[in-house]
């Protein structure tokens, strides 16, 4: 998924959609006044897709700046939140992609990201489809390092049909209220949304494969909050589906639900991504039965950012600081050696070449038999100079983090891709072929001729074609590449170009003529 790491900043500066916490009040002592939280009420704090979002981003907006998120921020907004009422009385939940994202989580592999989230004392967390990235000896070490459970009750292992050591289904907290059975739900397109060797031996089920562990709960808990690694879309259909369920705390889309959401019985929530917000839902509770009688401030969302009354939180802070050498030293690792600057134009381009002959490569390695390998050109977003690269500067060119896939197009549905892109300004990026074309409004009159492996098209054959993810969801307008079949998912693609560049440097990438216009 192309990150879009600013999305919110507008709205952030204009105040839109942002709740001002205020300041601290003594640990473990609720606030008194207008802002304690109402004595029949338990507050429920959430995150989620985190992408390792430890350290801050630097937000312009005209001639003004502001700091914009990290979990140093987002720890002092749960302080201040907590402070409302008796710490029982308040949950912390993620949804699920905490670790994979940046140098400072990739790093060590999240376990940065793991002990801040465990000094912050989170209560629970729904694994997603990211953090399975590095494998599951990774995740079950991340689980071991954390003072709290992940959870999932649709991901088994092959062997056994249950689920995986690391795994949790559930946890129950006593609010003193209520107890609150809290479920985890991880994607359910784990087995092909993340790289092969990385979920071996699991198998990634529906999200209604919650319901035997929720009827199994609700003979011990009072209410029910289910946090799962899916789409607000998909978190209503398991509302419908699954009755019983009194909040839904979904992510991975990266949306913001800034009014909340409810289908039927059930409030659904979601926080966006990137700790850009803290989102917040009270829950009232009726004495009499302790069950969920209402749920308010769904959807509400406190803009993480310095403000004058609250600042980072020092322990967190701290953390950060101590792996900024750690982050610099993966950053500033050579990768490889180019011989002449490499600009970024949106024709063909020597910079285009080496990328696209990079995934090339990557795809013939992982065994997808790949014919061809494309990238947007818009996604180039910055040139390289003669001389060294490092990790850092390869990661300006492709800061997005997409990831590769392989996915089975026709030969004439490669026509179709050969069109589209030649009606455009910004052209695709080629490896393993080339096309020569005319700038025409008919798109069918546009393609003069085409090869794959230096033979010509053939539009009844088969093509294995390696592509990014982003352009398989329909990126930029490439709608053609989500109609082939047969999709495979692996590593991103900046790692790729990287492991390229090490086995054949020193490169020197030049225009050959793979996109050739007349």
């Amino acid at each position: 998924m192309q990150v879009r790491r600013l999305i919110a900043a507008i709205a952030l500066a204009l105040g839109i959609a942002c709740n001002a916490a205020g300041p601290s009040a003594p640990s473990g002592a609720p606030s008194a006044g207008a802002n304690a939280l109402a004595a029949d009420r338990i507050q429920l704090l959430h995150t989620d897709d985190i992408h390792g979002r430890l350290d801050y981003e630097v937000v312009k907006s005209g001639s003004t700046s502001f700091n914009q998120g990290g979990m140093a921020m987002v720890a002092s907004q749960v302080r201040s939140l907590r402070s409302r009422a008796m710490p029982e009385r308040s949950l912390l939940v993620d949804a699920g992609d905490a670790w994979q994202g940046t140098f400072i989580s990739n790093a060590n592999k999240g376990e940065v990201v793991t002990k801040a989230m465990t000094l912050m004392k989170y209560d629970a967390m729904a694994v997603g489809n990211h953090d399975f990235d590095w494998g599951q000896d990774v995740l079950a070490q991340r689980a071991k390092e954390a003072s709290f459970p992940f959870l999932a009750t649709n991901v088994v292992e092959t062997k056994t049909g249950k689920l995986p050591s690391y795994l949790k289904p559930y946890v129950i907290k006593d609010t003193g209220l209520a107890k609150v059975g809290i479920l985890g739900i991880t994607n359910p397109q784990g087995n092909t949304i993340v790289k092969a060797t990385s979920v071996a031996g699991l198998q990634f089920g529906p999200a209604t494969q919650v319901q035997p562990f929720l009827s199994e709960l609700q003979t011990q808990a009072d209410i029910i909050v289910v946090v799962a690694h899916i789409g607000s879309a998909d978190a209503a259909k398991l509302a419908r589906d699954v009755p019983g369920i009194d909040v839904i705390v979904a992510g991975h889309d990266h949306q913001p639900i800034q009014t909340g959401r409810v289908e039927g019985r059930t409030t659904i929530v979601d926080s966006g991504a990137y700790t850009q917000y803290l989102g917040r839902l009270e829950i009232i509770v009726d004495p009499a039965t302790h069950k969920m009688k209402d749920a308010i401030r769904a959807g509400e969302l406190t803009a993480v950012a310095a403000s004058q009354t609250l600042q980072p939180d020092p322990e967190i802070a701290a953390i950060v600081e101590s792996r900024r050498a750690e982050a610099e030293k993966y950053t500033s690792r050579v990768v490889g050696t180019i011989k002449n600057d490499l600009d970024n134009p949106r024709d063909e381009c020597g910079l285009g070449n080496m990328i696209t002959d990079g995934i090339l490569e990557y795809g013939r390695q992982q065994g997808w038999r790949t014919d061809v390998a494309f990238y947007n050109a818009a996604g180039v977003r910055a040139p390289l100079k003669a001389g060294p690269v490092t990790y850092g500067q390869l990661y300006q060119v492709l800061p997005f983090e997409n990831t590769i896939v392989n996915v089975d197009l026709t030969g004439a549905q490669l026509k179709e891709v050969f069109e589209d892109a030649s009606g455009r300004a910004g052209r695709l990026q080629i490896g393993g072929g080339k096309w020569v074309y005319r700038f025409l409004n008919n798109p069918s009159e546009r393609v003069l001729e085409a090869t794959i492996g230096g033979a010509p098209l053939d539009l009844a054959r088969l093509y294995h074609v390696a592509t990014i993810d982003y352009l398989l969801l329909g990126g930029d307008g490439h709608t053609w590449f989500g109609k082939g079949t047969n999709v495979v998912y692996g590593d991103i693609e900046v790692d790729a170009v990287a492991a390229y560049m090490t086995a054949h440097s020193p490169l020197d990438p030049k225009v050959e003529g793979r996109i050739t216009q007349r």
